[in-house]
């Protein structure tokens, strides 16, 4: 074995013990799969990644992403914080290679950026009664003047559009009602700059309740444009919350560049801080 140092940071956050919490192992070469699945589980974060040399010319990096549970082929906020380490403070942009491809994440002074795949998205196969059970709610929280759907960047989503900011806020995850992660908002927020305010159950990842999920919010911010909950613009920014029913706030950014009122592009930011660190033997 070889002992092996990691960065402890928080994701999406300006404050050290707000967003979501991240440990990025900056050398995994020799690391074998089973062992790192086996530290992600041990550290017990939200998600672990480890950083390897690309298999492609087009990356600056590789990057694994593991929960306590699995491994992921993307992720927004270990996307964020592991480019954040990778940069040393430095402006430009890194190449992550990861699961569902490259991610660009751009650093200007000290706000990152990646972009994020084009969310997908198809009818959700959960109905009102079913997701609201799952969340421990009444149907009648759940908006029916918008449909329920799956959105993807890489990671699926049930997008639940809740009729109030005291919904989300009430909302508490049930196991064994759903299969797949559920991301349910409200919009309007804690502060007067945000546009949504939302919560995640990871249902389909072993995570009880995330912090701050950025790869939801690709999905999220296009669900808005798409169905017209936002002012349109050439570029719509969003200000997302989440984390704060957990006393960790979170603060995420959201561009969506359009055409004709269509997504065209979805880019996710934010800060990270680094908190401390250390070591293990793997």
């Amino acid at each position: 074995m070889t002992r092996r140092e990691y960065t402890l940071l928080d994701v999406f956050t300006d404050e050290k013990y707000g967003g979501n919490q991240l440990a990025v192992f900056r050398d995994a070469r020799g690391i074998p799969d089973v062992v790192m699945q086996q530290v992600a589980t041990e550290l017990n974060l939200a998600e672990t990644t480890f950083v390897l040399p690309p298999t492609t010319t087009d990356a600056d990096h590789r990057v694994r992403i593991f929960t306590p549970a699995k491994e992921l082929p993307f992720a927004g906020h270990p996307t964020l914080g592991t480019a954040f380490v990778l940069s040393e403070g430095r402006d430009g942009t890194i190449r992550l290679e990861e699961g569902v491809g490259i991610i660009p994440v751009t650093f200007r002074g000290g706000f990152g950026q990646m972009v994020q795949k084009l969310p997908t998205f198809e009818p959700a196969a959960v109905d009102r009664a079913t997701l609201a059970r799952a969340l421990s709610l009444d149907p009648r929280d759940i908006r029916d003047d918008l449909p329920l759907e799956v959105g993807s960047s890489g990671i699926r989503f049930v997008l639940a559009p809740l009729k109030s900011l005291d919904a989300v806020g009430r909302a508490k995850p049930r196991a064994g009602v759903v299969d797949e992660s559920v991301y349910l908002f409200a919009l309007g927020g804690a502060r007067a700059a945000a546009h949504v305010h939302g919560r995640m159950f990871g249902f389909s990842v072993g995570i009880v309740e995330d912090a701050a999920s950025g790869s939801a919010q690709g999905p999220l911010g296009a669900f808005l444009v798409r169905h017209q909950l936002v002012a349109i613009a050439p570029t719509v920014r969003i200000e997302s919350e989440q984390g704060f029913e957990m006393g960790r706030p979170a603060l995420i950014s959201i561009e969506v560049d359009t055409r004709d009122g269509r997504p065209t592009e979805v880019r996710v930011g934010g800060r990270a801080v680094t908190v401390g660190g250390g070591w293990m033997d793997a």
